[in-house]
């Protein structure tokens, strides 16, 4: 009679509290399935170099979200340095963007190629060929290295190097 009563209970709670359960079930799996739970939820898009290189716009895209297309990542920097400056070299590091594991890849020089005033901005743009590509969402991070010369006064002096971090999720290419 007691493990009778037991189960009584036990269906008495199934039917009070069973919705409750139900519903709490399809929140579970809505939030799995439109991954809320995924790590490129939690990590955040940013464009760090030096305070005097600020970095307004960048985007890390696929020319279509066919298979086997190349990424391209596409940023802008503004010289806030007090002087004018020529870039000499640039050079991207990425992991499993383009090769396998970390590859370093040399950049092409910012256009329009010449010497920038302060205030002016520089466009970048590189294309990782290759078999490794990332399909749309995923999330990467590019460390960037820009070689530069100081030309306050000519000739211009320098090398100096200064270095950042991409990190943002892929995109189909923008309009």
């Amino acid at each position: 009679m007691v493990a009778n009563l037991k189960g009584q209970a036990m269906m008495e709670y199934l039917v009070t509290y069973g919705w409750a359960l139900l519903a709490l079930l399809f929140v579970v799996a809505f939030l799995l399935a439109s991954g809320a739970f995924s790590p490129n939820s939690f990590s955040t898009q940013e464009c760090t170099f030096q305070p005097d290189l600020p970095c307004p716009s960048f985007v890390l895209y696929l020319d279509s979200a066919a298979a086997g297309q190349p990424a391209t990542l596409q940023f802008t920097l503004r010289n806030g340095l007090g002087f004018p400056i020529n870039v000499t070299n640039v050079t991207y590091t990425a992991t499993n963007l383009g090769g396998d594991g970390r590859q370093t890849y040399q950049g092409d020089m910012p256009t329009p190629a010449r010497a920038y005033l302060s205030g002016d901005a520089m466009g970048f743009k590189h294309v990782f060929t290759g078999p490794r590509q990332p399909s749309v969402r995923d999330f990467r991070s590019v460390y960037v290295s820009v070689s530069y010369m100081n030309c306050k006064s000519l000739p211009c002096t320098g090398p100096y190097v200064t270095s950042g971090r991409i990190s943002a999720p892929v995109e189909e290419k923008p309009a």
